[in-house]
């Protein structure tokens, strides 16, 4: 409590001091230019410094322009008692319009000093008006006793229209100044981001209007002062005089064809304006109820009715509020709907997983043999798919496949061929005529054009023999004497794409401690944001590097190396690999 009276303390203080400072330094030059001249030290600029600043501080600011006004009096030489008694005429000045701009302005956050509406500069021009007949009064009645005609005169005319002249000329800018300078404090008080230097819309049309006023006036002052033979008359109580006069008159004449105008402006389009930009402000169509979206709408129906640009606009904004409304239902259909697309593709996905042996290790009565298998898909479903399982006591049958396109048809395509492969294997019919009834099977009402690549291999255990077939699908790598190699023979055509292909068969041997690796083109077509291919020849090294590794590491420690080799690129295609140990015959 005590720092923040402190701090109120040290802020009156730096007020005092500042408005003490500048009636000085505003006050100095018209002293030391006008000395000798009766009466006209009372006309100056400076008679606009005291009832602003006031209006605008209160008494820091009054009590410093009465301690600057005690400077310049002692400076000039008058009195220490008549200096004593203008500080208090200076903290009247100052006083006196603090008060009465508190009670026609409410506010208290800062915003009573802008003016950004006709209303509150009309209130301001009273205020200024009021003082300056209060000067002129307090001037002629108490500093020199004139009686109530004498007031009547030119001298004091001059002082009243100085008074107010000043007032409005310096006064708009320094109430200006005052709003930004409230508003700082206000600011460091709540320690806040909010800019300062911000005007609505009607205060920047009024405050325009007000600086061009200014400007008139001061062109209208010079001007009559250049024309008296650059300031050498030497009735200098007449030129300031004349200049006063004219300067209100101009002032006067151009703010009453302003004010009708500036009103206008203010009531058909500035306010309007404003308060259709507050309402949409205030308004988020993602977060809105329908309540609000109804109220925002009956909001501006006030509007609506203008027949001008403002009308216009708030037509715009209703029929914008009713199209958003539109929007956001359907936005929130289609929301649901993608939720519900996307848990059932996940079921799929999980559906699919589960088609594809996934136990590990495969065939615990069989110890000839080791196999281990992963996919990892693109999208919520794949088109890839691995198989494989026993056909007989003695023959172990695997697979590696690819469906062409991606998603929900490939995957429903890949359940087909996979049924069908293993359906037909589990005849015991050679590989090649597996695969040929499988190709006519695919080939039947296939009217979406898609294809499977394929690899078929069937061991025998009791002497390794290999019978394989190839649709069309990436070469299988073998590992024979310590070293893979690609096992490269002549391929047929793809699964599903001419229904009267025959298929051959190919044999080989293997020797226990042979292996054999499946793979989808997902593995070697892998790309990295460079548009460079894993490529076969990093594939077969890395196989090579890893030959001593069982199945399980081998494809798990590949998958970390095509993820490290693409990086931030996103995958667009499934990755699938099996690979087979041949440990020993039956």
């Amino acid at each position: 409590m005590k720092k923040k009276q402190l701090n109120h303390q040290v802020i009156a203080l730096i007020v005092l001091v500042l408005s003490a400072l500048l009636f000085v330094l505003l006050t100095m030059p018209f002293r030391l230019k006008l000395a000798g001249v009766s009466e006209i030290t009372d006309m100056r600029p400076n008679a606009a410094i005291t009832p602003v600043l006031g209006l605008i501080f209160g008494f820091p600011a009054a009590l410093g322009c009465g301690i600057g006004n005690l400077i310049c009096d002692l400076f000039s030489g008058y009195g220490v008692s008549y200096s004593v008694f203008s500080l208090i005429q200076q903290l009247v000045y100052g006083m006196v319009p603090y008060f009465l701009w508190k009670r026609v302005n409410k506010e208290h956050d800062g915003s009573e000093f802008r003016l950004d509406s006709i209303s509150r500069v009309l209130k301001f021009c009273l205020v200024m008006l009021i003082d300056a007949f209060l000067i002129v009064l307090f001037t002629g009645l108490v500093n020199h006793a004139y009686s109530v005609t004498a007031l009547i005169s030119a001298d004091n005319l001059y002082l009243f229209l100085n008074s107010f002249d000043s007032g409005i000329l310096f006064g708009c800018p320094l109430l200006i100044l005052g709003h930004f300078l409230q508003r700082y404090f206000e600011k460091l008080k709540k320690n806040s981001d909010e800019k300062i230097f911000t005007f609505s819309l009607n205060e920047r049309m009024i405050l325009n209007t007000i600086l061009t006023g200014l400007g008139i006036c001061v062109l209208v002052g010079a001007s009559i002062y250049l024309t008296d033979k650059f300031g050498e008359s030497t009735d200098k109580v007449g030129l300031w005089g004349q200049i006063y006069l004219f300067e209100t008159l101009a002032m006067n004449i151009y703010f009453i064809l302003s004010i009708g105008m500036m009103w206008f402006t203010e009531k058909r389009i500035a306010r309007p304006i404003e308060g259709l930009a507050e309402i949409t402000q205030n308004y988020y169509a993602e977060h809105a109820t329908e309540e609000q979206r109804k109220k925002m709408i009956s909001a501006c129906e006030r509007f609506a009715t203008d027949n001008t640009e403002v009308g216009d606009l708030a037509r715009s904004y209703i029929a914008m509020a009713e199209d958003l409304e539109t929007y956001v239902q359907n936005l929130q259909n289609i929301t649901a709907e993608k939720e519900r697309i996307n848990a059932e593709l996940s079921l799929a996905s999980d559906i699919q997983s589960h088609m594809l042996p996934c136990i590990f290790p495969a065939f615990p009565d069989h110890d000839e043999i080791d196999i281990y298998a992963t996919m990892n898909t693109a999208k919520e479903v794949g088109g890839d798919f691995y198989d494989f399982f026993m056909t007989d006591n003695t023959h172990v049958a695997f697979v590696m496949a690819d469906v062409s396109g991606k998603g929900v048809p490939a995957a429903l395509f890949m359940v087909i061929a996979k049924t069908l492969i293993k359906n037909h294997a589990q005849l015991g019919i050679p590989v090649n005529d597996v695969f040929t009834s499988v190709n006519k099977r695919l080939c039947e009402g296939n009217d979406a054009d898609l294809f499977v690549t394929a690899w078929l291999g069937i061991l025998d255990l009791t002497n390794g023999e290999l019978q394989f077939v190839n649709a069309g699908h990436n070469p299988p790598l073998i590992c024979q004497n310590g070293e893979f190699r690609y096992l490269k023979a002549p391929a047929g055509f793809v699964l599903a794409g001419i229904d009267e292909f025959v298929y051959k068969k190919n044999v080989i041997t293997m020797q226990p401690g042979d292996r054999v690796f499946l793979y989808t083109d997902g593995v070697t077509e892998a790309t990295n944001l460079v548009e460079e291919l894993y490529g076969e020849k990093r594939l077969k090294d890395f196989l090579n590097q890893r030959k001593g590794d069982s199945a399980e590491e081998v494809l798990h420690k590949l998958k970390e190396d095509i993820d490290e080799f693409v990086g931030e690129a996103p995958q667009f295609d499934d990755i699938t690999m099996l690979m087979l140990d041949f440990k020993k015959m039956m």
